[in-house]
């Protein structure tokens, strides 16, 4: 597992006189045997034979051989050996492809839309009697807490039945008081899963459980974690942890298509009136030299040369004779896009790799929302 800190300290690489390989290899048993992998990597590794990566290709093929165990859907390997740099990440996620990369850093835009697809969601299944709190975070589901509301706990103690209270007191007024006693304890639930959301700065949140006891749920959430559900399932209290990671897995994939098909569209309109939004290269560059993007959208696999400023890091895609800001001079770049990503990440921006791309291709394949 990648945390947001490593993937940052990624970005801010400092390159040196040596390239550096990065390896992005599928490895989800659902799809292939080790043994088909094991050829795709060798396939990948001699694709990219040169003498001046000798070093580095032979340090990933020990680490395939000797090293690495095969676990998790998906692995990461960074290379630069006469640079002293070699980092590794198994994933417990799939990548859409396997990919090898040379460049002056680690090429992270993978990993990018990795956290942005399964990273910061809280997962909470929810029944009368309480609810149980999950941590998901990339392909990851730690259980963090069980709660029960008061009444149920006091009858699990041996304090008496409401139910069989129910029963002396006349059906009606007892199933008033189920009532009251299931809603005070989604009311507790809810109270722990809005303390979670905050303590653990999480983003999304899935919750589960019967349709009815969803929908009460969600009435007693605060507002802004009422916009942050993106996914609701159908599950029992009492399932197993395998069941609810997957489950968990193909509403997050679900949301994430969704998000990021209104988020195109979101930047595609500002763009278009003028307000928030830009779209197209040199507009895209233009704002995140100027740290005004908030949100950068790039279509999967999109990359295109530019231009930067050798003083003052200005980016354009037009080839200037000098920058229009410093006057310093103007340097051909193979990938302005990747450079572009990592600005927006150094500047506390977010970063959205587009898989289902259509729209965003026939927009010119990036854009941006915008701070101001």
């Amino acid at each position: 597992m990648i945390s947001e800190k490593e993937l940052q300290e990624l970005a801010a690489y400092t390159p040196t006189d040596t390239p550096v390989v990065s390896l992005y290899l599928n490895v989800d048993p659902k799809q292939l045997t080790t043994d088909g992998y094991r050829l795709r990597l060798r396939g990948l590794l001699k694709e990219a034979e040169r003498p001046d990566l000798a070093e580095d290709l032979g340090a990933i093929e020990k680490y395939f051989e000797h090293e690495y165990d095969w676990s998790g859907r998906s692995v990461v390997v960074f290379s630069s050996q006469p640079a002293g740099f070699w980092q590794t990440c198994s994933l417990a996620v799939p990548l859409s492809r396997s990919r090898l990369e040379i460049g002056p850093k680690p090429f992270i835009r993978p990993l990018v839309h990795l956290t942005d697809t399964y990273g910061s969601y809280g997962v909470v299944i929810v029944n009368r009697q309480g609810g149980r709190l999950f941590d998901f975070h990339m392909g990851q589901l730690v259980e963090t807490d069980t709660y029960l509301g008061e009444e149920t706990r006091r009858i699990k103690r041996g304090g008496g039945s409401s139910r069989g209270g129910a029963s002396r007191s006349g059906g009606r007024g007892g199933a008033r008081r189920e009532r009251e006693v299931a809603a005070q304890n989604l009311r507790e639930v809810a109270e722990a899963t809005t303390a979670f959301f905050e303590q653990q700065g999480l983003k999304h949140l899935l919750s589960a459980g019967t349709d009815e006891t969803v929908a009460q749920f969600h009435e007693m959430l605060p507002k802004q974690l009422q916009d942050a559900v993106v996914g609701t399932f159908s599950i029992d209290m009492n399932a197993g942890h395998n069941e609810v990671l997957e489950r968990s897995l193909e509403i997050v994939q679900d949301a994430d298509q969704r998000r990021e098909a209104e988020l195109v569209e979101t930047v595609i309109t500002a763009a278009a009136k003028g307000s928030n939004g830009v779209i197209r290269l040199d507009d895209t560059l233009g704002a995140v030299s100027e740290g005004r993007a908030q949100t950068l959208i790039v279509s999967d696999g999109f990359r295109a040369p530019g231009y930067r400023c050798q003083s003052c890091t200005y980016l354009t895609g037009q080839a200037l004779s000098a920058c229009p800001f410093c006057g310093g001079q103007i340097q051909e770049i193979p990938d302005a896009v990747e450079l572009a990503i990592r600005r927006v990440i150094d500047h506390g921006g977010e970063v959205e790799i587009i898989e289902q791309k259509d729209n965003l291709d026939r927009a010119g394949g990036i854009g941006a929302l915008l701070r101001y």
